[in-house]
């Protein structure tokens, strides 16, 4: 981009702006962008052998304020239970999963519970 197209696109541009934006070098390293993950679903990993038993994954939030139900994000605890080996899978036959929540104590900071139990 040359010196009177930036004049004209940024009429109120400042000098420092415009020779930054018309040296190259002065505009610093070009953003470094995140590999495509493709869609592919994540890998699965062993938990100690295969159980052939389920779960049920309790996640319990406590807040200060009610959300609506479906801001309640279990997706995000269970696939971190997942990945850290707790569970061996997510998927509907294997993981049943409960979200409730209730007001917190008025002493009582806002946290989650989350319980894993083999079904």
């Amino acid at each position: 981009m040359n010196r009177h197209e930036l004049s004209r696109r940024f009429p109120k541009a400042s000098a420092s702006f415009i020779k930054a934006n018309l040296d190259p070098e002065g505009a610093g390293p070009a953003a470094v962008l995140e590999p495509d993950p493709g869609h592919a679903p994540l890998e699965t990993k062993e938990v100690q052998g295969s159980t052939g038993a389920g779960f049920l994954v309790r996640i319990t939030s406590i807040r200060k304020r009610l959300l609506d139900e479906d801001n309640l994000c279990a997706k995000y605890h269970c696939d971190l239970l997942r990945y850290a080996g707790v569970i061996p899978d997510d998927a509907p036959g294997i993981c049943k999963i409960q979200t409730t929540q209730r007001k917190a104590g008025k002493e009582e900071t806002e946290h989650t519970i989350i319980e894993v139990l083999k079904i």
